[in-house]
């Protein structure tokens, strides 16, 4: 960041953006460590290019201002607060595209009796997948695809979003993609053992709804204890 700090005068409204949630993201620097880039240059610089920053833009450095003033507790070398409102607006404005993974999570939901809340938007301006009540607690649950993860390892992104909605008091639970397919996979491979022990009246236990259910319900009760 010291090194940067001279330069951020000539930085375009890309570079600002880019820099700033990469520093959000990384959370791994000391709050002195920082003060040499942000405290002095950032936030006047971004008043300057304002008008230029794309909704892309100005949601990242809302990510970066919860970051910055929300996670860290800096005050000092903030944009504007009509740029910050800015940003909070183009965040809030990201349409969520339900995905049928998430609508198969949502089902379960349905049938284990906890009436799930479907995008529910938070103060901060992060959609929640779905949101459900569970031992008097309220408890997020994100339904994460492929596009949540390098590998099976969760993105940068996810993991800012976690952290950030973790540090507002939400209760997250994680259903990953891989999990889920793991569920029909596993019920397959017993229907073909039981075929194969033609007569011997072994079949499947569960079914593959009760097997969503149980799986959900264990994941909920799992991040209801840890808290």
């Amino acid at each position: 960041a010291a090194e940067a700090a001279p330069r951020v005068v000539e930085f375009k409204e890309q570079n600002l953006a880019n820099m700033a949630w990469s520093f959000a993201a990384d959370d791994s620097l000391s709050s002195a460590a920082l003060m040499p880039f942000f405290g002095q240059y950032f936030g006047h610089r971004c008043d300057v290019l304002a008008k230029r920053f794309s909704d892309e833009e100005l949601s990242q450095l809302h990510q970066w201002w919860l970051w910055y003033a929300g996670e860290r507790g800096q005050t000092t070398g903030l944009p504007s607060q009509e740029l910050l409102q800015r940003c909070r607006v183009a965040f809030s404005a990201r349409k969520a595209r339900p995905s049928r993974l998430q609508r198969q999570v949502g089902s379960t939901l349905s049938s284990l009796g906890l009436s799930p809340q479907e995008e529910v938007q938070t103060e901060e301006g992060y959609s929640l997948d779905y949101v459900v009540e569970w031992c008097g607690q309220q408890v997020a649950i994100e339904v994460d695809g492929p596009s949540h993860f390098v590998g099976r390892k969760p993105s940068g992104a996810t993991l800012l979003k976690r952290r950030q909605l973790r540090h507002v008091g939400w209760r997250l639970v994680s259903i990953p993609y891989w999990e889920w397919d793991e569920l029909r996979k596993d019920l397959t491979a017993e229907d073909n053992d039981a075929g194969e022990k033609e007569g011997s009246g072994v079949g499947s236990m569960m079914t593959l709804r009760e097997r969503q259910m149980a799986y959900v319900e264990a994941a909920i009760a799992r991040q209801a204890r840890s808290v």
